[in-house]
């Protein structure tokens, strides 16, 4: 019994993963499409601006954190895409609903359903992975897109 609640317990943890880590998903989302848009508004502006010419060595970052950005965006989009889950067919329960299951002892059946939440936990814990991985990525995108924004200001303040 103490292993079922064993294996319980740790699927109950990669459901909770899963949820933490699509939330984080979207923050990358939010965060990136938020700086995409005001690095897009400040393009506009200072195309708008009388006598302004953005010197020609502050357009790679701008073009490279845009880029950098729109991908940290697409990688948060992919924490959150659907993945096929280990689910228990519910058309497998029903069999076991006949009688000559019932006769059977109660360490049995805790020890099928321990056995089917533990390939559960295992296909999520894959899943939670990939998602983890993505969500780096995304993080890491999104933290050079900042920084290539900030060399870009820097380069631009410089130039004066």
């Amino acid at each position: 019994m103490v292993i079922a609640e064993l294996i319980a317990k740790e699927l109950d943890s990669e459901q909770s993963a899963t949820g933490s880590i699509q939330a984080r998903g979207l923050a990358v989302i939010s965060s990136s499409g938020t700086l995409v848009t005001l690095l897009f508004g400040l393009s506009v502006l200072a195309t708008k601006a009388e006598h302004f010419k953005l010197p020609a060595s502050i357009k790679p970052p701008l073009y490279a954190a845009a880029i950098l950005l729109v991908l940290a965006a697409v990688a948060g989009i992919a924490t959150n895409a659907p993945r096929s889950n280990e689910l228990t067919a519910l058309s497998r329960l029903s069999p076991l609903l006949e009688s000559p299951f019932w006769q059977y002892p109660a360490a049995s059946a805790v020890q099928e359903v321990a056995r089917t939440r533990l390939r559960v936990a295992q296909a999520a814990r894959k899943s939670n992975r990939l998602r983890a991985r993505l969500l780096l990525g995304g993080i890491l995108l999104e933290i050079s897109g900042v920084a290539s924004v900030t060399w870009a200001v820097i380069a631009l303040i410089i130039k004066g």
